[in-house]
């Protein structure tokens, strides 16, 4: 996970790697993002941006009805306006995420469609797509990992759709979660049942960028819990004292001299101020992460040391420890180059 800035407090629209349309294409290995019911969204990056200028025009901002936001849907805190299907008559929006079911089943696609019905543009971005899990009260970003930055606006009276299949099945068998960067069809695994939300936000053509507008439609997702397990990658592990030693066939080296990077795992026993908590479909969507809890669990280890080839400077993308909760276990993350473990 690179690039680590999870303090920078930005709304949920944010996350991913791009503030709104404009920000970075982030990347795959980042943190995690959880949104919580009383404040933003915590990025897992900060993002050079680059936001093109608001539309001079004579019209102005569709208005709205006062409650368009619902608990159904993530907070959005820093959104200008957010508009929760479950909230609204999807008929009397100005622009609307309207879904064909709420009640989703594995390996059914399902449609995500963005109606304009403004009278005017809405500046968006197909790619910009969110997908959150409810748990517990709290929201948490799941995907996608990467955003690429691409202004896709959407005139008066079309509409976009999105294509959302839930497949199951690839985790357990210890297949790595493939990245979805579509603006239609979107296969995603690596989902337990739930209550999740797809959104996507933009803003009017006579409006701001510095205004946006969340747009989400919740759905229950009718599948089993999510088991973690190891990826395939686990070539080997063996016991060095009290650390599992496991490595990974990830990752290729420069030459016949090099050695692996060390992906370093530790539980330990109380909270740290910046700990991160962590739900599972966030967890196999990492690696490193997916596999040393997982392996930390199959053992019984306090301690797991990952070796693979790694191409990030610092390894791994970490220049500091991280700190995670995850399932009320508490695990330090630190690196170290080839051999310096």
């Amino acid at each position: 996970m690179a690039k680590p800035s999870r303090r920078q407090v930005l709304s949920g629209l944010s996350v991913a790697g791009g503030a709104l349309l404009a920000g970075c294409t982030a990347d795959p290995d980042e943190s995690n993002t959880r949104v919580t019911a009383t404040g933003g969204a915590t990025s897992p990056t900060e993002s050079t941006q680059s936001v093109p200028e608001s539309t001079e025009s004579t019209q102005s901002v569709p208005e709205f009805p006062h409650d368009t936001a619902s608990d159904a849907c993530p907070p959005f805190d820093d959104a200008a306006q957010v508009v929760c299907y479950e909230a609204v008559d999807p008929q009397a929006m100005p622009v609307v995420l309207d879904p064909e079911t709420q009640k989703v089943q594995p390996d059914q696609p399902t449609d995500f469609t963005l109606r304009n019905q403004s009278g005017q543009r809405f500046e968006t971005n197909f790619y910009n797509w969110q997908l959150y899990k409810r748990v517990d009260g709290d929201w948490y970003y799941i995907m996608p990992r990467a955003t690429p930055q691409l202004q896709t606006p959407l005139a008066d009276g079309e509409a976009h759709t999105w294509t959302l299949t839930v497949t199951t099945g690839s985790v357990s068998d210890g297949a790595a979660i493939e990245i979805v960067q579509d603006t239609e069809s979107l296969p995603v695994d690596g989902l337990g049942g739930g209550h999740y939300a797809f959104a996507t936000d933009g803003w009017f053509e006579a409006g701001s960028y510095e205004e946006p507008i969340a747009l989400a439609a919740s759905f229950d997702l009718q599948a089993d819990p999510l088991q973690l397990t190891p990826t395939a990658a686990i070539a080997e592990t063996e016991w060095d004292g009290e650390t599992l030693v496991a490595r990974s066939t990830r990752g290729e080296a420069d030459d016949s001299e090099d050695e692996r990077d060390a992906y370093i795992l530790e539980r330990i026993d109380d909270s740290e101020p910046d700990t991160e908590e962590v739900i599972i479909e966030q967890v196999v969507r990492d690696d490193q992460l997916r596999d040393a809890i997982a392996l930390s669990l199959e053992y019984e280890a306090a301690r797991v040391q990952l070796e693979e080839f790694n191409s990030g400077i610092p390894p791994f993308g970490l220049e500091d420890a991280r700190t995670y909760e995850f399932r009320g276990d508490y695990y330090r993350v630190t690196t170290s180059a080839g051999g310096s473990a």
